[in-house]
């Protein structure tokens, strides 16, 4: 680790964090920035001359936002997620239907991020259904022996995380190319 930068949120100079990635050793960037200010970045990025020379990595990068920053913002880029609105996966081909069916085909695009949404209320729901009672306490004694199956497969809890599989992907212009799921 060569250097670390923190912005607010809502930030739209990236000039001294550029400068100090383009002077540093660094070959990669892990780039917790979110909605916009993860666009702008990446489009500073670009704009800076640092694809090619030094490769970036979020775990927070969902499809509206790789569309957002554009193509040309979009080189050496890498995401990890649970989720990826292309891949295909009988799991994630069904959501797709469903999600068609219920909202019609000009919907917005799923991507990642409200995918891990509707995960995020599947996963309550389920927690809920095993304790029969909403209360926290209650869903926190029975949180150990809970499952649900979503769009990324069937989930379990294991000591109160939910254990999945999260997969690697690239950027390739304006869409996500699934590499490999990571061990």
């Amino acid at each position: 680790m060569v250097g670390e930068s923190y912005v607010p949120l809502g930030s739209g100079d990236f000039a001294e964090t550029l400068r100090r990635i383009e002077v540093s050793s660094a070959d990669a960037v892990l780039m917790l920035l979110v909605g916009m200010d993860a666009v702008r970045f990446n489009r500073a990025f670009a704009r800076a001359g640092l694809p090619g020379r030094c490769l970036r990595l979020s775990t927070l990068m969902d499809e509206n936002m790789l569309l957002a920053s554009g193509a040309s913002a979009t080189g050496d880029l890498f995401s990890t997620a649970g989720f990826f609105a292309n891949m295909i996966t009988p799991e994630s081909l069904d959501f797709h239907g469903r999600y068609a069916g219920r909202f019609g085909p000009e919907a917005p695009p799923l991507g990642s991020l409200g995918e891990s949404c509707y995960e995020g209320v599947l996963l309550l729901a389920a927690l809920v259904e095993q304790a029969k009672d909403s209360d926290v306490r209650a869903i926190g004694a029975h949180a150990e022996a809970v499952s649900y199956e979503g769009p990324r497969g069937l989930l379990r809890l294991r000591q109160r995380h939910v254990s999945q599989r999260i997969y690697l992907a690239e950027a390739r212009g304006v869409d996500f190319d699934v590499l490999t799921q990571l061990p």
